[in-house]
């Protein structure tokens, strides 16, 4: 589903660029430049930037975005969530609230009430070990925005040395006297390449500081209100946890 959801936004962005293209080119005056940006920047780029490069910024966009609306304070810690929990008195309401929610707070204190029956110690650890658990699995996620943003680059190179080898044979077969139009093509290869490779990394590497930042803060957070409900809840009545069961 995912993948379809990429691949529908890729041609729906290769048909803006398309369309904004042909603006751009309809008001240009110069008849040197009629090819306008959208030659300049995809064409001119070769199949590295069709194949490779315009698809994974696609692709990291689209994951920045999903991330971006997935990973909030108010979707992971609600606070709808923590004034309910305020105002309950038993653990049996508090664990039948929790079961109807799915974030990091729910599950945080879910496993804190499992071990409700033995000691404080073990209900802190049961804690811990589950918003451990989130929030790794969290950072997981979004190691793809890492990953892609330090292969990106690599990729940019890779185009930017290939174009360069094609100059400089163009160059020898030419015999160190080329035309003008077929050397700049394979410039153009070289450094549209990198270009794109950028373009693609940036935002990855921007983003996935953020996110990171903001699933620890998140994360600390929750640990702290996750041990005030939890003592709250279980202060009045230690055998919540038997009642529970």
């Amino acid at each position: 589903m995912k993948i379809r959801l990429w691949i529908c936004i890729f041609f729906v962005f290769v048909m803006f660029l398309s369309i904004t293209a042909n603006v751009v080119v309809a008001a240009e005056d110069t008849p040197s430049e009629q090819n306008g940006y959208f030659q300049r920047f995809f064409v001119d780029g070769g199949a590295i930037v069709w194949f490779v490069l315009l698809p994974l910024s696609v692709v990291t966009f689209s994951l920045i975005v999903q991330y971006f609306l997935v990973i909030r304070r108010s979707k992971l810690l609600p606070p709808a969530l923590i004034s309910k929990m305020q105002q309950l008195e038993d653990a049996k309401s508090a664990c039948e609230e929790l079961q109807q929610q799915d974030n990091f707070l729910s599950r945080t204190l879910l496993a804190g009430f499992a071990q409700a029956d033995r000691d404080r110690d073990a209900r802190d650890h049961a804690m811990f070990e589950a918003l451990e658990q989130q929030s790794t699995s969290m950072l997981r996620k979004i190691e793809w925005l890492n990953i892609i943003g330090n292969v990106a680059p690599m990729i940019g190179l890779f185009g930017t040395v290939w174009g360069m080898i094609e100059a400089f044979n163009r160059i020898v077969q030419a015999q160190g006297q080329p035309e003008p139009e077929r050397l700049a093509d394979a410039i153009s290869i070289a450094l549209v390449t990198t270009l794109w490779g950028l373009f693609t990394a940036i935002p990855a590497l921007a983003a996935y500081g953020s996110l990171r930042n903001r699933i620890d803060a998140i994360t600390a957070e929750t640990a702290v209100t996750a041990e005030t409900l939890m003592e709250r809840i279980q202060s009045p009545d230690r055998k919540g946890g038997d009642r529970m069961k």
